[in-house]
């Protein structure tokens, strides 16, 4: 069963639990199954990581537990930009201020620094942009990184003979150490990018209006990229046309109510 197969086969089982209501889209109803779903996915991540929502960072974690966590990541961060997307429809336009530019004190501190308390990560809710070297046809075209060989044996580089009876001096060129899933690397981003993700499905309207203002912020910007939408055009980062995944299942979701034309206007959700 395709896409398309599998989206009408939806329709008809939402007409059958939910009525007629469901032809007038309910978007609320929709957005909310979703961001419960991330939740759901999101405490699975969580549980990986060895980690409790709020404003904890982890140091470090093991290169299979990083791997896995964030190829999930990445698709939850795109399903949940959409469903602000989603919600910042509903809101009205509002104009862009620019900040205040504040003058530089001619006075020298000479206090000792605050301590500041932890603060929460702010999620980012823009897409990650795609290079297109089609575009930039004058630019260096970019070049995968060499491979390393791992692994193998000592390899001798050079011998210095030695005299009067002392040992040669010799000079071994030591293997690169072969990659394992148990070698610990950095995750002190990776717990921000979570921190922040839970932050954002626990109050989505305050994100919507972020967007509204990053949505006027590059209206009001010199044409280039801090120009464009913050939702890039086409299928959404980390999108996998055969993913049978949760994620998978919940980021077409997402971008379905995201991007779709038939969004009806404020006030005409159904009720019920």
């Amino acid at each position: 069963m395709d896409f398309i197969d599998r989206r009408i086969l939806f329709f008809i089982c939402s007409i059958a639990a939910f009525g007629k209501d469901i032809m007038l889209w309910d978007t609320d109803r929709l957005v909310e199954h979703n961001r419960l779903a991330l939740l759901r996915v999101l405490a699975g991540l969580f549980v990986m990581a060895g980690l409790t929502p709020g404003t904890g960072v982890i140091e470090t974690l093991p290169r299979g537990v990083k791997y896995a966590i964030l190829k999930v990541l990445r698709r939850s961060e795109s399903a949940t930009r959409r469903l602000i997307a989603a919600e910042a429809d509903k809101l009205a336009d509002v104009a862009y201020v620019p900040p205040p530019k504040h003058e530089k004190s001619q006075t020298k501190r000479t206090d000792a620094p605050k301590r500041r308390a932890p603060r929460m990560p702010l999620f980012r809710l823009v897409d990650p942009r795609k290079h297109l070297e089609e575009l930039h046809p004058n630019r260096r075209a970019r070049r995968a990184a060499a491979r390393k060989k791992r692994g193998g044996e000592r390899v001798l580089l050079f011998r210095i003979a030695g005299f009067d009876g002392r040992p040669d001096y010799e000079e071994w060129s030591e293997p690169v150490p072969e990659l394992t899933p148990d070698d610990m690397l950095t995750a002190a981003g990776i717990s921000r990018r979570m921190q922040a993700l839970h932050h954002a499905l626990g109050d989505l309207p305050a994100q919507a209006m972020r967007m509204k203002r990053e949505i006027a912020k590059r209206k009001a910007a010199k044409p280039g990229p801090a120009s464009v939408p913050p939702l890039r055009a086409g299928l959404p980062p980390g999108y996998r046309a055969g993913g049978t995944e949760p994620v998978d299942i919940i980021l077409r979701d997402c971008h379905w109510i995201a991007m779709r034309k038939d969004r009806p206007p404020v006030g005409v959700a159904a009720t019920g």
